[in-house]
């Protein structure tokens, strides 16, 4: 008898060591889905649609390089101010830009360009007015004589905070600049200032006081 019991003892082990093992269950954790990336709103210059019509460009007709006509003195004045305090602008550049601007013997307005509240780029619209503008008879017999020195000169209005507007008018003046020197192929000297905030044009309209101006400088 107490060998059949050891018979069944041994006999229920080996039976236990034959069975399979039992499948281990493993949950798995899903994944924590990643949060998407929060955009900032774009600047307030970029906001603004470029293509957006405020106004035509205009070619002056008979472009006026005396040097005594009052409206050339009061923007050659506002012009050497504002050289004076161009943040972008080396010492010696400033220098150059300034003998320039006050030793010219004749200087005058060429084109204007408005621009939309804000925007900095020159508008798509704009894009063909102002190469029309430059094929104009008066415009060429300045662009083909390579003495002739552009300064595009960039304004805003006084809305806003004044250091935001030098920063957008000097944007405005540097597109109009590139446009004339690379999608045009102009080949004069030029260079871009910056006026900042203006009311030069109307105390009480200030689209007017947005926008570029290309003028023609005679050294």
């Amino acid at each position: 008898m107490k060998g059949s019991r050891i018979f069944l003892v041994v006999f229920t082990f080996a039976l236990a060591a034959c069975e399979p093992p039992k499948p281990v269950v493993v949950t798995a954790t899903p994944a924590s889905t990643p949060e998407a990336p929060k955009l900032e709103a774009a600047p307030e210059e970029e906001s603004i649609a470029v293509d957006e019509v405020v106004g035509s460009v205009e070619a002056q007709e008979e472009v006026n390089m005396d040097s005594a006509n009052l409206e050339n003195q009061r923007v050659k004045e506002e012009v050497l101010k504002r050289i004076d305090v161009m943040p972008s602008m080396s010492s010696a550049d400033k220098d150059r830009l300034y003998v320039l601007v006050e030793r010219a013997r004749s200087m005058g307005k060429v084109i204007t360009i408005p621009f939309s509240t804000g925007a900095s780029r020159i508008p798509v619209t704009a894009m063909s007015e102002l190469g029309k503008s430059l094929e104009q008879p008066q415009v060429r017999t300045l662009t083909d004589d390579p003495t002739v020195v552009f300064v595009v000169l960039g304004y805003a209005d006084k809305q806003g905070n004044p250091d935001k507007n030098i920063e957008i008018s000097t944007r405005r003046a540097d597109s109009v600049l590139g446009a004339i020197r690379d999608q045009f192929k102009v080949l004069n000297v030029m260079h871009a200032v910056g006026m900042g905030s203006s009311e030069m044009f109307d105390t009480e309209n200030m689209d007017k006081n947005r926008g570029v101006e290309v003028w023609a400088v005679l050294p």
